[in-house]
């Protein structure tokens, strides 16, 4: 698979993904590969399913289990299906969703500082982004991580004593590296080291994305493999317990705690309840064809054992109203009418039919009945998970959405005064006091810039291994498309302002441009718009324009850009 992936690694790298509604480190992948049948989630973190993308490998497989073991070590996310033959098929699906700028495999976000640094300050960069230093949760990690990751000599990472005990480059005291290439080692390449506590290396940040209603709908799927089947609705998901309990009257929390419990493995922060026996969920717990009974989380609002037992008690009860105890502000879910079974709800004056159940081998009608609090019976418990969306920019920022990349932007503008002109470093270096880079801007993006700015620096820059230089006549690119140099790729977006390749082709200034002239300095991107540019006395543009030019000695108004923030719902 390695060279396979290999190429991946860099569109991955270079592309911002952090947005909430898909991955795109799994998007850019699929695009990458002609992937067929791309289906980015339509929720965002409430979606019930995740992205999902079909894949075909050059790698021949005979057996549906030979297809799945392929498909599982080399594609860094959920395989729903694996189809053998000449060019092996992996249907995968990415339900997490990592922030801008990681790189998703096998559950986790990872992101590589190129840069050679100790342990300790290694330690505390992936510290300063929230994560930690890359744990070996997996044989074929270090792999992907070979694929994915290029340019890259030695990691530090992190790994259980079972693995290295038996290290055959060990020093005492020493830290753990993954030696990509193992020559210094004297290893073989992709090879575990315990190195001098002196030693450098780049290091690999990870974290765990927070879990989300696509994944924990994904970890149930697989539950009801083995017990009883997962119920899915257009909302939610619904397990089945395999334990009886009873309604406790006095603690309307109690069904609520139980299903907390019962869904913890897959369900964060105790986000699980009592299932709501709605409508939908009813037609599908028909469809399930499961039989016995169980009882809902329904009960009477008439529930005080007291007030049941007076003997003033007669069939107006039958007024009173079903609800389930939801908590939070909206305490109480009413049962609607289309939920009971013909005949119901059926109160008595026993003391003890204000609970309610499903008896699912009876006739084929699917309704709540009502029966008896101390009646014992399995709970469907109903999972839920944390929520984010996108917050507000930053003061000072304007907004708008990526709509191909389903992300929120935010674009601060320094154009009012000559002071506000710098050139390329230190624009970066003023943009990231905000958080933000040096910013893209996206042709088609439908923002008004034309009032804003008439020549502007962006987060481009000349790709470092594409030094050719050009005059009037003979551009300063590789005239071979497929060449990294290329006139479509010598500029790339770098520190995550946009998507690779930059849509620049039917945008540059003239047909020579980019020319890398003048001294070997034109590496930086300037945009011109509807103004002759004061530098080279270019002709006024009638719409947006690029050209190369200084990074230096020219100074430019500029634009800072960064993602919006996520925050819970």
């Amino acid at each position: 698979m390695s060279n396979l992936v290999l190429a991946v690694a860099l569109c991955l790298l270079v592309y911002a993904n952090g947005q909430i509604d898909r991955d795109s480190s799994f998007q850019r992948m699929c695009e990458f590969w002609n992937g067929k049948d791309y289906r980015p989630r339509e929720n965002g973190y409430e979606s019930m399913s995740g992205d999902k993308c079909s894949f075909q490998f050059p790698h021949a497989t005979e057996t549906k289990d030979s297809a799945r073991k392929y498909c599982e070590d080399n594609v860094p996310f959920h395989i729903n299906d694996a189809i053998p033959g000449q060019f092996t098929e992996c249907q995968a699906e990415a339900t997490l969703i990592c922030k801008n700028g990681w790189i998703q495999m096998f559950g986790r976000c990872y992101r590589i500082e190129k840069k050679m640094m100790s342990r300790d300050d290694a330690m505390k960069h992936c510290a300063d982004q929230g994560a930690t230093i890359a744990f070996l949760h997996r044989e074929s990690l270090p792999f992907r991580i070979n694929d994915y990751f290029t340019k890259v000599s030695q990691i530090w990472i992190d790994a259980s004593e079972s693995i290295t005990n038996d290290l055959i480059h060990n020093i005492n005291g020493g830290n753990v590296i993954l030696a990509l290439d193992g020559y210094r080692f004297n290893l073989p390449n992709i090879a575990l080291a315990r190195v001098d506590p002196n030693e450098v290396a780049m290091v690999l940040c990870e974290y765990t994305p927070p879990m989300n209603q696509a994944e924990s709908n994904y970890l149930l799927k697989r539950f009801g493999e083995i017990y009883y089947p997962t119920i899915f609705t257009s909302y939610g998901a619904f397990v089945r317990t395999a334990s009886s309990v009873k309604r406790n009257e006095n603690d309307e929390e109690a069904d609520n705690k139980y299903c907390a419990k019962v869904l913890k493995p897959f369900v964060l922060d105790g986000k699980a309840q009592s299932a709501i026996p709605t409508r939908e969920f009813l037609d599908e717990l028909k469809k399930s064809k499961v039989g016995g009974i169980v009882r809902t989380s329904a009960f009477s609002s008439i529930a005080n054992k007291n007030d049941r037992m007076k003997k003033t008690c007669v069939r107006a009860y039958t007024k009173s109203i079903f609800h389930t105890y939801t908590g939070g502000i909206k305490r109480y879910h009413p049962v609607d009418s289309s939920e009971w079974r013909s005949s119901q709800p059926s109160e008595t004056c026993d003391a003890g039919t204000y609970s309610t159940g499903v008896v699912l081998s009876r006739d084929g009608e699917m309704g709540l009945e009502t029966m008896s609090d101390s009646r014992y019976g399995p709970l469907y418990c109903q999972s839920g998970s944390d929520t984010y969306k996108y917050g507000d920019c930053p003061d000072g920022f304007s907004e708008y959405y990526r709509k191909k990349q389903g992300q929120k932007w935010c674009h601060k503008f320094f154009w009012e005064a000559i002071a506000d002109k710098k050139n390329y470093g230190d624009a970066q270096q003023d943009c990231q006091k905000y958080g933000a880079w040096l910013s893209d801007l996206q042709i088609k993006s439908g923002v008004d810039f034309g009032k804003y700015i008439n020549d502007a620096l962006v987060g481009a820059k000349r790709r470092e291994d594409c030094p050719k230089k050009g005059s009037k006549g003979v551009g300063g690119f590789d005239p071979d498309v497929n060449s990294p140099c290329s006139r479509e790729r010598v500029f790339e977006w770098v520190h995550d302002a946009a998507p690779n390749p930059p849509d620049l082709i039917d945008h540059w200034w003239n047909e020579y441009e980019p020319n890398h002239g003048n001294d070997d300095e034109e590496k930086c991107l300037v945009m011109l718009k509807d103004a002759a540019n004061w530098a080279h006395n270019m002709a006024p543009t009638p719409e947006m324009k690029f050209n190369d030019h200084y990074c230096i000695s020219v100074k430019f108004r500029y634009f800072c850009g960064r993602e919006a923030p996520i925050v819970k719902a």
